[in-house]
């Protein structure tokens, strides 16, 4: 059974039964493992004998440590995936295990001739917390190397642009800049508050004038706005998603290698999505903060309540701010989209 994600602060919890999945990353994302190749049905890494020795040594790991099994693995080029299951209580605990891993394929790259460190770091651990999270692990270790094709045929999309501009509003973006251009767009804004006859009335009409061209845009904040742009995605319509706090942040360490989550990558090679991040700026904007405060003192008014300003930092203000920005990009052709 997976250890709740709290427990892991406790002493021994990394020994105990549980499901990790496991990235480990080349030294400076050298391509030390593989190469990307496409065969006639399906796309595969075409191993280095470093990448063979990953497989060799996993399966060393899995004959000192009987307790564990694999349930996915993947090497590709720069970097490599391993799901983890420990069935039962271990002497060492599996981040020991994992080293040793490593620490062994280490070895084996010197007798190779391949000196200094083959990894960039150390691994990164993903716990599994929750119910539905397994297929998803597998799932995407899985499909590693069709989504790394897939960015690789379509980089365009796939590029990260910063200072945006957009209806005189600055945006980190990434996807589609051409659905800017879109006549026809729809805001999706479902309240908390909304029954599912409701929100099955507004997906219904989203829907329908999505299968007209209309382009729609949304914050995706609620559950309603969420179960509506799923299924304009799942259907193959063009989705613009505003975002808070998205994308990395300028010069971390994750920002050269950001690909949309796995609910959003197979709509992006295919030209149906844009994520935007508006800056600080634009959330500061007199015009978004004036309609964010108009809105937020009708809804007080509607309870009856007296108005108190909000900081721009708060999350009430961003989550109402990009309604009223998405609202402002419906309403407006832009022509200075990037």
């Amino acid at each position: 059974m997976p250890i709740e994600r709290f427990t892991w602060q406790e002493p021994g919890a990394w020994r105990k039964p549980c499901i990790v999945h496991v990235t480990m990353v080349a030294n400076n994302r050298q391509p030390l493992f593989g190469t990307l190749m496409h065969g006639a049905v399906s796309v595969y890494v075409e191993k280095t004998p470093l990448g063979q020795v990953l497989i060799e040594q996993q399966k060393t790991m899995l004959s000192l440590c009987p307790e564990i099994k694999i349930l996915a693995d993947k090497i590709m080029p720069d970097h490599h995936h391993i799901v983890l299951q420990v069935t039962r209580t271990m002497r060492r605990s599996i981040k020991e295990v994992v080293r040793g891993y490593m620490q062994g394929c280490k070895a084996e790259a010197r007798k190779l001739g391949i000196t200094g460190n083959i990894y960039d770091a150390p691994p990164f651990f993903r716990t599994l917390c929750h119910k539905g999270q397994l297929v998803k692990m597998i799932k995407y270790v899985q499909d590693n190397a069709e989504r790394a094709w897939l960015r690789k045929q379509n980089p365009d999309l796939f590029r990260m642009h910063r200072k945006n501009i957009v209806c005189g509003l600055t945006f980190t973006s990434l996807g589609n800049h051409f659905l800017l251009d879109w006549p026809d767009k729809q805001l999706i804004e479902v309240s908390r508050r909304s029954t599912d006859e409701q929100i099955q009335k507004q997906m219904d009409t989203a829907l329908a004038l999505a299968r007209y061209g209309v382009v729609t845009y949304t914050a995706a904040i609620s559950k309603g706005e969420q179960l509506i742009a799923r299924t304009i995605r799942e259907q193959g319509f063009p989705l613009v998603v505003l975002l808070n706090d998205g994308f990395p942040k300028e010069g971390s360490p994750h920002e050269k290698y950001y690909k949309p989550g796995g609910v959003y990558f197979e709509a992006c090679p295919k030209g149906k999505l844009l994520l935007l991040e508006p800056s600080e700026q634009t959330f500061a904007d007199s015009n978004i903060r004036n309609a964010t405060e108009n809105m937020l003192r009708k809804k007080a008014d509607a309870k009856h309540f007296s108005y108190t300003p909000i900081p721009l930092n708060s999350q009430r203000y961003r989550f109402m701010a990009l309604n009223e920005i998405g609202r402002l990009l419906c309403r407006e052709t832009d022509s200075d989209a990037n």
